[in-house]
């Protein structure tokens, strides 16, 4: 209970709210009416909740909840649920975070709003592109493919205001992959060339390859509260990592797959440099490490869920409120005031991406995948069968994954 006494009513209000709210902000869930409820029972059973947490949880939570639809869809096979899920919230990431003089006004507004609705860190805005790519390579559209993996680049960039040279060397590998398969060897070059900059020791697709075999390992980075108060936020890996490699029957032996990308460096930096922790929407960085940005991303706007057979429907968006006491208050009550850290974060990511490229005959038959542990040993029950999906121009995509389910969250 709290006990306020002798105090003008404005400075008791604040008091109030500022001394009495301990916990995280809750959030009511919204009912579904009849149509929502029929769109979530039209749904694969392992997606239900996912589209039931879609509807209740609203606008706040909207595009976070499309980012796990498209990844757990994608992940389990669903392809045309996975891209609509994908394609709102690109939509709603480009609504705030496209490179042009219209977005960066909604930015400034969207800033000073101080409630705000999950658009994603940079790197979960530039995972949504990387699995919209994926999509599309699977369908033999190269040319949308590159374009969707240069836009992760692009969303990786973004550090609130300042623009920073891009470092995911997943997407720039992928974007060279894109040009190759569509015949533009030279642009193709130019990507490889530079992701051997990020990459020097990574491996190049031969001439003649035409299969792309890509695993994913571990369990999403977390974000968590730290300090008092929990206003801090910190980045730490994820839980429950058994996996750290994967590698492959290539005919005359095992061929291990190429650590491409460490998702959790990605979360964990900006552009390179390493973050301490997030206080109040700075970044703090750790000492000795280069310097290219001090702000963090943040995100915003509104989009409507479409192409899910229905929309969400209205509903006004619950966001965190700074409490700001009228006069001069004590230090005290400016502490417990400040926002809490905002932890939401997309589970369904993994914490690395592993590559390799063959020439197959279209047709070829699974391959079998065998997840590495930190000692580059097999699990034991780390085999993955995956088949190898060859589009209509004879190129292959066979796609593994280790990743434990998210704990409380069906995959």
């Amino acid at each position: 209970m709290c006990f306020i006494a002798k105090a003008g009513a404005p400075l008791a209000a604040a008091l109030l709210l500022a001394g009495c709210a301990t916990g995280p902000t809750q959030y009511e869930t919204r009912a579904l009416d009849p149509d929502q409820q029929a769109v979530v029972a039209s749904k694969p059973a392992t997606l239900q909740p996912l589209y039931q947490d879609l509807f209740e949880e609203g606008r706040r939570n909207e595009v976070l909840n499309l980012m796990e639809i498209g990844a757990a869809a994608f992940h389990q096979g669903h392809y045309d649920l996975s891209k609509a899920a994908l394609d709102r919230a690109i939509t709603s990431i480009e609504s705030v975070y496209a490179d042009n003089e219209a977005a960066h006004r909604a930015r400034s507004l969207w800033y000073e709003e101080g409630e705000k609705d999950f658009k994603g860190e940079p790197y979960e805005r530039s995972m949504v592109f990387y699995y919209r790519g994926l999509l599309f390579l699977r369908d033999g559209d190269y040319g949308n493919a590159r374009a969707s993996f240069i836009s992760g680049l692009l969303q990786d960039a973004f550090a609130e205001e300042e623009q920073h040279t891009t470092d995911f060397a997943s997407l720039i590998y992928l974007a060279g992959w894109s040009a190759k398969l569509a015949g533009s060897d030279s642009l193709a070059r130019q990507h490889f060339e530079e992701y051997r900059q990020f990459r020097p020791d990574g491996p190049v697709p031969a001439a003649d390859h035409n299969t792309l075999v890509i695993a994913e390992t571990g369990s999403a980075p977390r974000k968590l509260a730290d300090g008092v108060g929990h206003y801090e936020l910190v980045y730490r890996r994820g839980k429950q990592i058994r996996a750290n490699g994967a590698e492959i029957d290539g005919g005359a032996g095992p061929v291990t797959l190429f650590p491409v990308e460490d998702v959790f460096f990605q979360a964990a930096t900006r552009g390179g440099r390493t973050v301490d922790r997030i206080i109040e929407g700075k970044v703090q960085f750790k000492k000795n490490t280069r310097a290219t940005g001090d702000v963090l991303t943040a995100a915003s706007g509104n989009s409507a869920v479409a192409g899910l057979s229905m929309a969400a429907g209205g509903g006004l968006a619950a966001g965190f409120h700074t409490v700001t006491a009228i006069g001069v208050a004590a230090q005290g009550l400016s502490a417990r005031s400040r926002t809490q850290a905002d932890t939401r974060y997309w589970h369904r990511l993994p914490d690395g991406l592993h590559v390799t490229t063959l020439r197959l005959a279209p047709g070829a038959g699974p391959l079998q995948v065998r997840f590495l542990d930190a000692t580059s040993q097999p699990l034991p029950d780390g085999t993955d069968t995956v088949a190898v999906h060859f589009d209509d121009r004879g190129n292959g995509l066979a796609f593994a994954s280790s990743r434990p389910t998210p704990k409380g969250k069906p995959l």
